[in-house]
């Protein structure tokens, strides 16, 4: 048996945020092999459940880059980041106007003004950055908004910091400056772990929280060896699961420093990548 981990956005979901028929035939052909097949994402529990439940597939789920691990109803381990860190993290994020989301236990938490201010920020930062298109950066805040277990607040109060077992913060912003001062204020903590999945996105969980320490403890879990543990993936938040992995694949679009630490290249996620890599790199 072989421990596969994939992730999501860039990797197995196609850019309009579905995963393919190639996609979930490949997955298929896998599991009855007798692999174990996992979804790694950055994404919440809620999210990842709903996007396996519309391609009828069922997956260990490793969700919030590492935070939590459950399989088959049963949550193997959950990180929540303390009540009082999250405050401190919101207040910094608050104070640079940025866009914040909380993970919690009863799904993704976001102020009701949020599509607004990223709305506001992309109309600001396009005279000075012309890096990326008007189109792409609406076309990012619809994936935001996309997102399965959403939950909008009007006011920061109305989150249970403690009670809602935050396990995720996630930063968004189009302004790379506002983004540079906050990973200035957050890096130097101990008590977080960050990492992105693009330039635009700084994800915040607990310490023992990452994508390579979860998928250690799911191996562990079902008495799988390292040598059989195999990872895709596309950006940075990747790399922890590939540093554990024996074989480990990038997307023909995944971020040089991925490519540069990988066994595999496959096709680009838009050309079914990931299942290219699944009939083609795991038994050679």
């Amino acid at each position: 048996m072989k421990l596969i981990a994939i992730d999501l956005d860039g990797t197995l979901l196609s850019r309009t945020g579905v995963i393919t028929e190639a996609n979930q035939e490949a997955i298929r052909r896998r599991q009855a092999k007798g692999d174990l097949v996992s979804i790694s994402s950055g994404r919440s529990i809620h999210d990842i459940e709903e996007l396996l439940k519309r391609s009828d597939l069922s997956c260990p789920i490793l969700s919030g880059n590492g935070a939590i691990a459950f399989y088959e109803n049963e949550r193997i381990y959950y990180h929540a980041l303390p009540k009082d860190v999250v405050q401190e993290l919101w207040n910094v994020a608050h104070e640079h106007g940025a866009y914040v989301e909380f993970y919690t236990n009863a799904g993704v938490k976001v102020l009701r003004s949020g599509t607004d201010l990223l709305k506001g920020e992309l109309d600001e930062v396009l005279p000075h950055d012309q890096s990326f298109t008007r189109e792409w950066g609406e076309r990012e805040i619809e994936i935001q908004n996309e997102q399965f277990g959403l939950t909008y607040v009007d006011a920061i109060e109305d989150i249970d910091f403690e009670a809602d077992e935050v396990y995720k913060v996630f930063v968004y912003s189009f302004d790379r400056r506002k983004l540079h001062e906050l990973r200035k204020l957050y890096e130097p903590r101990t008590d977080i772990l960050i990492t992105t999945a693009g330039w635009t996105k700084i994800e915040i969980g607990h310490p023992k929280a990452s994508k390579g320490m979860v998928l250690t403890q799911l191996a562990e879990h079902h008495d799988i060896p390292p040598s059989d543990i195999v990872a895709i993936g596309d950006n940075l938040n990747d790399i922890s699961m590939f540093e554990v992995a024996e074989k480990r694949i990038a997307m023909g679009n995944a971020v040089d420093p991925l490519k540069d630490i990988s066994t595999h290249i496959t096709k680009d996620v838009e050309a079914d990548g990931v299942a290219y890599a699944l009939d083609h790199y795991i038994d050679n």
